[in-house]
């Protein structure tokens, strides 16, 4: 069974937020942040490592980021990395790579993650991921989704409110809030960030951006040729066109410290937490030494 897990490492675009530090050339995927100097795509590889061989890793990245993909991942096979033309968003990212997985195998499970997260704590990120695998294999049409629970107020995430148990039903999402709301949120106990990392069997995917999301599906259906057809997919995250939508989501609950690098605010948080220096021009990170 451990075969038919996939794992699908999105590198992203450039990093708009984190400009100048994060560009076309070098998007933030490929940043060094933290003390044992490696990229966060790498360190992000690193931890799947321990749940899915190899060969199971898929990575979709921008055509032009190919170079620094292999660099990281020489070994990696020609069919597991997906390069755009035209980056667009992780609903079509993701419905490409899903296409590739099923096509492979029909009753493939997938764990998506992006590459732009601080996690430490490894075996408290790993416990909730193999909870969400074994969640899909006994209810593979439910999509889980990982929620870890906030350690402060913080306006830069998404939430999601969610029940008691570990593998919860998600009662609804929340765009980033507010001060007084995460506050709010904080104190109320039953709402957790949302890390954009998603499990789900393909299959059940699939049907869901079918149905969800049409425009997507065109442009992954077969025969078609799917390099051209993304250029032309729409620009829109999978939490918008098909997440939010679906009635039967659930959120593994965990506990590990996480930062989305998102901004200025959180790099600088995390730089300083593990110790390397760094120069500020107008508020921004411009070098990491």
């Amino acid at each position: 069974m451990a075969d038919r897990v996939y794992a699908v490492v999105l590198v992203g675009g450039k990093g708009k937020r984190l400009k100048p530090l994060s560009n076309a050339k070098v998007p933030k995927a490929f940043l060094s942040v933290t003390r044992d100097r490696k990229t966060m795509f790498r360190r992000t590889l690193d931890r799947i490592d321990r749940l899915v061989p190899e060969r199971n890793i898929v990575v979709v990245a921008n055509r032009s980021h190919a170079k620094l993909v292999k660099r990281d991942l020489p070994h990696i096979n020609k069919d597991n990395l997906i390069l755009e033309a035209v980056s667009r968003n992780t609903a079509p990212a993701i419905a490409w790579a899903t296409s590739v997985i099923e096509g492979r195998d029909k009753n493939a499970l997938m764990a998506v993650f992006p590459t732009d997260q601080y996690i430490t704590e490894e075996e408290n990120f790993l416990e909730p991921v193999k909870r969400g695998i074994e969640f899909i294999k006994k209810n593979p049409s439910a999509i889980v989704v990982l929620g870890v629970r906030p350690r402060y107020p913080s306006t830069h995430f998404g939430y999601i409110k969610v029940g008691d148990n570990l593998v919860a039903k998600v009662q609804k999402f929340v765009e980033k809030p507010n001060r007084k709301n995460a506050e709010k949120y904080l104190k109320d106990g039953s709402y957790l960030w949302n890390t954009g990392a998603f499990i789900f069997k393909a299959g059940t995917m699939l049907k869901l951006i079918k149905k969800f999301a049409p425009k997507i599906y065109c442009s992954i259906a077969p025969g078609k040729n799917i390099c051209a057809n993304h250029k032309r997919a729409p620009d829109i995250s999978i939490d918008y066109a098909v997440i939010e939508k679906y009635g039967n989501i659930y959120c593994v609950k965990a506990e590990y410290e996480w930062h989305d690098l998102g901004g200025f605010e959180s790099l600088i948080k995390v730089l300083t937490h593990e110790g390397r220096k760094f120069r500020l021009r107008g508020g921004k990170v411009v070098s990491i030494l």
